[in-house]
């Protein structure tokens, strides 16, 4: 990550509901300018396991607490963060509340967003499905 640009607000094994039982992704960052929580998955869970896991997080997008998490924007409206899930393996997880981004590595990630950069900039947008449609500008 820090060969593309060196992230802020860095908080590993970021605990932002303040109790067990919550979401705890691995890493929190603010990765060019878009507020990340990082899920490392090196291991094969089940698509429920991993379905479960992205429930937690649409429950704690419901509960507004995210809102007023110590990185936020203070003149701006608050940011719900993007899950990227870096794992070999792709689940068939979906949300309609949060962005959702499978990738292999940070390398893939960038070439991912490189390229739907330049998309954009050729007047050709594309939408892509591990992104839900929305899309982030990381160059």
């Amino acid at each position: 990550m820090c060969s593309y640009s060196i992230p802020k607000n860095v908080i590993v094994e970021d605990k932002p509901t303040g109790r067990k039982g919550g979401i705890e992704p691995d890493l929190f960052c603010i990765f060019k300018g878009s507020p990340f929580w990082i899920e490392l998955q090196r291991n094969q869970y089940s698509e429920q396991k991993m379905q479960a896991k992205i429930n937690l997080y649409e429950e704690f997008f419901f509960s507004d607490e995210w809102k007023t998490l110590h990185w936020q924007p203070k003149d701006c409206a608050a940011i719900f963060p993007s899950v990227i899930l870096i794992t070999p393996i792709r689940y068939n997880v979906t949300s309609d509340h949060i962005r959702i981004i499978q990738v292999s590595s940070i390398h893939e990630l960038m070439e991912k967003y490189k390229s739907a950069g330049k998309q954009r900039r050729d007047g050709r947008l594309r939408s892509s499905a591990s992104s839900s449609g929305i899309k982030i500008n990381l160059t």
